[in-house]
């Protein structure tokens, strides 16, 4: 990913709909799991965070901007979403410990953030339960084991 080559400008943005439609297929549940701060020296970004899942047996699938700002990965049935948010409402949501994460006023507003309705989004095949933790300001969004 890190050649120079022009990409069509919804690239990105299609694969970031593609995403978010994955995660707020109806259905889904989000948990918070703890924040962890290490002043910026546990992970410092992205790209960081991938490098030390890939060591634990992670296989990345794919990865979004440069530097990355977005990733997905995977071991086994689990499934792993590590991201970055410029969003402040976003960012306020997820880091707030009082904000309720499948509220449905936040769903609405990552929809609309992505060109999605409900319609847009279809019902879970097998409904996934994710735990969100922040690490540094890096959110990293992972299935149950058993999932």
């Amino acid at each position: 990913m890190s050649e120079q080559k022009a990409k069509p400008a919804g690239g990105f943005d299609a694969a970031l709909k593609a995403v978010r439609q994955h995660l707020l297929e109806r259905g889904n549940r989000f948990d918070r799991g703890p924040a962890y701060e290490g002043d910026g020296k546990v992970l410092a970004g992205v790209k960081q965070a991938v490098r030390m899942y890939e060591g634990m047996g992670y296989i990345k699938l794919m990865e979004f901007g440069n530097p990355p700002i977005y990733a997905v990965l995977e071991r086994g049935h689990r499934e792993m979403h590590i991201f970055e948010v410029h969003d402040p409402r976003i960012q306020a949501w997820l880091a707030s410990d009082q904000a309720a994460l499948n509220d449905p006023a936040m769903r609405a507003y990552l929809l609309q953030q992505s060109g999605l309705s409900e319609k847009d989004v279809p019902a879970a095949d097998k409904p996934r339960r994710f735990h969100i933790n922040e690490v540094d300001h890096v959110f990293i969004v992972t299935t149950e084991d058993g999932d």
